[in-house]
């Protein structure tokens, strides 16, 4: 883009700046400190009447941000004259039809109207040794931030609803009369957990609300349709974060809606169910398992042999589907109001022959998601927030 010297309106501009500019330069010298000579002379002039005139006094711009032009600071009168100037110019270009921002700034800049575009705020910080401190302080409150989140998201068992399911009205609880209602519910990891056996699970672990952790992990929560329409959903359990393989040794126990499952990673050598005993050991058995009693009709419980009319069972867990999924389902049709109730218990199985002093230490942190069925199949809807802080956890390590 051009610009005329000759145009009158820029020559008055340039005007204006010397103007400003040898006013600035005369008052500076006047109220300078000066030499020892000219500190005796008097600051008073006497003008053409015989009367003394004040020299113009510099006004100084306040506070730790100056505005500057070509490195140099400029006084407060120049920075109220440049605005002035700046308005002024913006609404002649607009009148003439000229409305974008970098035709102003060029022709702001050829006429001497502007500031420097410098980080005041950051360059305040460097040459401040305060500002330098509280800037460190608060780069360390935000480490420590990121990292509190990272770890928080590792080892907590999460429910997440997704977008549709939000926008349908369903709403997660963990108390059946939803008095508390959420779009996310939390639960903190049990700490330092024995390895036990499936035989002390107790019979009535679907019964109590919210967590109740003991030598295991148990979480029971409810999902309500609050919306208008009947639709259908689906869910997924799956883990988020681990360490040391510990889901190895996890074995996992889902309710829905009092119907019980367990599912636990299948054998390392053969692939097949990690049963308890395993196939082909029939030379023993669970002779007490309060699980099978309240639940006799499971297939996962089969009889391996009888003594002195004595019973002995294999339990059978479903094996995870993936190294990651542990199972999924759903639930059709489900109408207004319409609640459904779930409870997740996990332990370690100090039966599994996986089960080694390599987990001690261990952690692993799992998800369940909710999405609609008539949601897009994709991979990301089926993940948490607490995954995605898993991958960037990962990432941030050395």
């Amino acid at each position: 883009m051009a610009f005329d010297q000759n145009d009158p309106r820029v020559q008055e501009y340039l005007r204006q700046e010397e103007n400003a500019a040898r006013s600035a330069k005369s008052g500076a010298g006047e109220g300078g400190s000066g030499t020892s000579k000219g500190r005796q002379k008097s600051s008073k002039m006497p003008n053409a009447g015989g009367k003394e005139s004040r020299p113009t006094k510099v006004r100084k711009q306040h506070g730790p941000f100056k505005k500057k032009r070509a490195g140099i600071v400029l006084t407060k009168d120049e920075v109220i004259a440049i605005k002035k100037g700046r308005r002024k110019l913006r609404r002649e270009m607009r009148q003439r039809g000229i409305k974008g921002k970098r035709d102003f700034e060029l022709t702001a800049g050829t006429l001497g109207l502007y500031f420097d575009k410098n980080s005041a705020f950051l360059a305040w910080l460097w040459s401040h040794w305060l500002g330098g401190l509280l800037a460190a302080l608060a780069l360390l409150l935000a480490v420590l931030f990121l990292f509190s989140l990272v770890t928080r998201a590792r080892g907590f068992f999460t429910i997440n609803l997704s977008d549709g399911m939000f926008r349908e009205g369903f709403s997660l609880s963990e108390t059946a009369g939803f008095e508390n209602p959420s779009m996310q519910l939390f639960a903190s990891p049990a700490q330092n957990v024995p390895c036990i056996s499936i035989n002390q699970i107790p019979t009535d672990i679907d019964e109590t609300d919210g967590q109740h952790n003991a030598a295991y992990f148990a979480y029971t929560f409810y999902l309500r349709n609050e919306g208008e329409n009947t639709v259908g959903y689906d869910w997924s359990l799956t883990i988020n974060s681990e360490s040391q393989e510990l889901t190895e040794g996890m074995w996992v126990m889902l309710f829905e809606d009092g119907q019980m499952r367990f599912y636990a990673k299948a054998n390392r050598e053969t692939g097949l169910e990690e049963a308890l005993p395993a196939y082909g050991d029939d030379s023993r058995g669970y002779l007490i398992l309060p699980i099978r009693e309240a639940y006799p009709a499971s297939d996962q419980f089969r009889l391996v042999k009888q003594v002195n009319g004595l019973n002995y069972y294999r339990v059978i867990p479903d094996k995870f589907l993936s190294d990651k999924l542990i199972t999924s389902g759903g639930q059709r049709g489900v109408e207004p109001m319409e609640a459904h109730k779930y409870t997740v218990v996990l332990w370690i199985e100090g039966d599994d022959p996986d089960v080694t002093n390599d987990l001690i230490g261990g952690h692993a942190g799992v998800e369940m998601n909710y999405r609609l069925v008539s949601e897009e199949d994709k991979d990301e809807s089926l993940r948490g927030w607490s995954a995605r802080w898993e991958e960037l956890w990962d990432d941030l390590k050395f």
